[in-house]
């Protein structure tokens, strides 16, 4: 056995080198007492496509720690509820609805990027992290005032010990632990639905959505609501924020790629699913084995923890050429785990996406090549969540 935790930040944001290694050793390797980390991605996928034997219910939580049903994120739910709410999630989240949004998202991302005048600037306060928290809190209805305690609420919660324990000093569950952002999203729940009642004119935005729908004839009740709210304010600040940063990251250290995405904007896409795979903004996916299963001729036994390692997955050799090294000009790229496979996949993938294509583009649009660059002896820090991977600041200098 192998010691590795990946609920360590220290260990699992810079276990590249291990995962190597236990790759080339085994596709499921034995990390610790009653846990299995999977290393390539043929069993990664096999694992996530089968939430009957791998449940997602524990979903980052320490052992032992228990969620109601009703308080889970979508990414704590297992079938057949997971696929009710999903359904729910992905029909407030479209395309259609994404696609709408992409000029406001330009306009954002326009007026942010005016303030990163210089002569130096952080891009990670100044863009990488409100962007996609003012998309968000423009789908959702809330008002863009709140943009800022929004995002302040989110960060708190994703750098604490609470995805992983349920809990603060303040208290046990999201309510207790964080009563302003659980009381802020109940108010705006409550408003909008008494308006709804009321017959007045409400926007068509995520939040109305979300009231209006049912799962299987019945609205969905005040917790989970306030859960999946929840869920799509700190995918926002987490996860995309992330994805543009490690982007916009790898732009500025590498002239080739600034260079590649100039000359043919179309580039940018591969990029994306090319940083997706190099740098998943989400690590690993834990998933509970409560009968027993077999991964690649492994025996996990009941109540034994699965770990998938989509970090690994996306550097699998057998899959990836030059598995370590950013190619904008990968074929299979998109073929990354980082989004989950299969009936877990994520339903805010495209969102995440759009954010990082147009906040990239507006960059290259408004700086001209080499007018930003990191900072001299910029070193990358990575944020302090331990299952996300994404920088924790990107200093410039900017050619006035």
């Amino acid at each position: 056995m192998r010691a590795f935790n990946p609920f360590d930040a220290a260990q699992a944001q810079n276990a590249d080198p291990i995962l190597a290694e236990l790759r080339r050793e085994t596709p499921v390797a034995l990390i610790g007492e009653g846990m299995y980390y999977v290393t390539r991605h043929a069993e990664c996928r096999e694992v996530l496509r089968d939430s009957s034997r791998f449940t997602n219910a524990q979903g980052f939580k320490a052992p032992g720690v228990v969620i109601l049903p009703e308080e889970r994120l979508l990414g704590e739910l297992d079938p057949p509820h997971h696929a009710r709410v999903r359904r729910v999630m992905v029909t407030a989240l479209t395309p259609t609805i994404v696609r709408s949004a992409e000029g406001f998202i330009g306009e954002e991302a326009d007026r942010l990027l005016a303030g990163v005048a210089g002569p130096t600037a952080d891009l990670v306060p100044s863009f990488t992290v409100p962007l996609p928290n003012r998309v968000t809190v423009h789908l959702l209805g809330l008002p863009a005032g709140d943009s800022t305690a929004i995002a302040g609420w989110a960060k708190e919660l994703m750098e604490s010990d609470f995805p992983r324990t349920n809990r603060t000093e303040r208290g046990e569950g999201f309510a207790a632990a964080f009563p302003d952002f659980a009381g802020y999203i109940d108010e705006r729940i409550h408003a909008r639905r008494a308006a709804i009642e009321a017959g007045h004119d409400v926007p068509d935005d995520v939040l109305t959505r979300l009231l209006r729908l049912d799962v299987d004839g019945e609205p969905l009740v005040q917790s989970q609501l306030r859960a999946l709210v929840r869920n799509l304010i700190t995918g926002g600040l987490t996860t995309t924020s992330q994805l543009l940063g490690n982007l916009l990251h790898e732009l500025l250290t590498s002239e080739e790629l600034e260079r590649a995405l100039r000359a043919a904007p179309g580039a940018v896409d591969a990029a994306i699913e090319e940083s997706l795979r190099l740098s998943p903004p989400v690590l690993f996916i834990a998933r509970g084995c409560p009968a027993g299963a077999s991964i690649a001729g492994t025996s996990v036994e009941p109540g034994e923890r699965v770990i998938v390692g989509s970090a690994s997955a996306n550097r699998d050799e057998a899959l990836f050429d030059d598995a370590d090294v950013f190619r904008v000009d990968r074929a299979n790229a998109d073929q990354h785990v980082t989004f989950g496979y299969g009936p877990h996949f994520c339903p805010g993938a495209h969102l995440a996406r759009a954010v990082a294509r147009i906040g990239v583009g507006a960059f290259l649009a408004r700086f001209p090549a080499g007018s930003v660059r990191l900072q001299e002896g910029y070193r990358f820090e990575n944020v302090p969540t331990f299952f996300e991977r994404g920088p924790r600041h990107l200093p410039v200098t900017v050619a006035g």
